[in-house]
């Protein structure tokens, strides 16, 4: 009867172990479709949100009799939006900018304020803006060579639709603000914030 139970007893522990190589290769399994699911997911999101984040910018030139300098016309659509800029050089060839904002309907084309652009938080973004464009004005008037300049300047809160808004070469929304405090001093005479559009997302609708 002893020599009977050895050969029971070997095949009982391979079928153990066998049982316990398939259930070890089952979690390792199990793991590795987590982590291609969670992969995916991941994928999936940064593919959504670059489509949302698609920019498309045309830039162009026309001539007008009533001015030396070219007219540099650039336009960008945004989310179901089109940011205009309009620059026109004074006589020393230095370029000032017209923003326009405008909503892309599907039977017309509607003139907006930046304020109906962003969502319900916009007076957080238009608070940020604000904190940014101080640092600068600050940092500035404490430059001797354009310090004189900056005193011009009766600096305070800006609202978010006293912006303009474009974009730059690397898809970054800029926020443009003129100073108004002539041509004497253009060089300070305005300013622009510039802010990466995952810095945004939260106040986009």
């Amino acid at each position: 009867m002893k020599t009977t139970l050895v050969p029971l007893i070997s095949s009982v522990n391979l079928i153990n172990q066998s049982k316990g190589e398939h259930c070890a290769q089952v979690e390792k399994m199990r793991y590795v479709l987590i982590i291609l699911t969670l992969i995916l997911t991941f994928s999936c999101k940064v593919k959504a949100q670059e489509t949302d984040f698609k920019i498309g910018c045309n830039k162009s030139t026309k001539k007008d009799p009533e001015y030396q300098d070219d007219i540099i016309l650039k336009t960008c659509e945004f989310k179901n939006h089109l940011f205009k800029s309009t620059g026109i050089a004074d006589y020393k060839g230095r370029y000032s900018y017209n923003y326009e904002l405008f909503l892309i309907d599907k039977k017309d084309t509607l003139k907006v304020k930046n304020s109906d652009f962003f969502n319900q938080k916009a007076i957080e973004l238009e608070k940020l803006i604000n904190e940014k464009l101080k640092t600068e004005y600050e940092s500035n008037s404490k430059i001797p060579e354009i310090s004189d300049c900056m005193k011009w300047i009766d600096f305070r809160h800006y609202k978010l639709n006293e912006f303009g808004i474009s974009f730059t070469n690397k898809n970054q929304m800029e926020f443009n603000i003129d100073y108004g405090i002539g041509s004497a001093c253009f060089n300070v005479s305005s300013s622009s914030v510039v802010m990466e559009l995952t810095e945004i997302e939260q106040y986009l609708k």
